[in-house]
C-alpha cells in the first residue's frame, strides 16, 4: 500500500520533471503545469468529494488523493520558482 507521502513523492517527481521540461525550453507553461494541477485537486476534493458525498473508505481515498496532489503541487511551484531565481532566469521575479 502506497503512503501518503509516497504518493505525494511520486506526483512532485513528475510535476517537478515536466516543469524542468518546460524550463530547459524557456517556456511560461512551466508554471501552468502546476497551477493546473492545483486547481484539478482542488476540484477533485471539493466537487467530487463533498458535493457527490462519496463516503467510507472511497471517500478517504478520494481526499488523501486531492491532499497529496495538491502538496505536491505546491511544492513542484516553489521548487520551481525558486530554481528560477537561482539560476538567474527569473531577474525581474526578487
Amino acid at each position: 500500500m502506497i503512503s501518503l507521502f509516497g504518493l505525494m513523492g511520486a506526483f512532485f517527481v513528475l510535476l517537478f520533471g515536466a516543469s524542468y521540461f518546460f524550463y530547459r525550453k524557456n517556456s511560461p507553461v512551466q508554471y501552468g503545469i502546476s497551477l493546473s494541477s492545483m486547481l484539478i485537486s482542488i476540484f477533485l476534493f471539493l466537487f467530487l468529494y463533498s458535493i457527490f458525498g462519496v463516503s467510507g473508505f472511497e471517500g478517504m481515498s478520494l481526499g488523501a488523493l486531492a491532499a497529496a496532489l495538491f502538496l505536491a503541487s505546491v511544492l513542484s511551484l516553489f521548487v520551481s520558482v525558486l530554481f528560477n531565481i537561482i539560476n538567474g532566469r527569473g531577474k525581474g521575479a526578487v
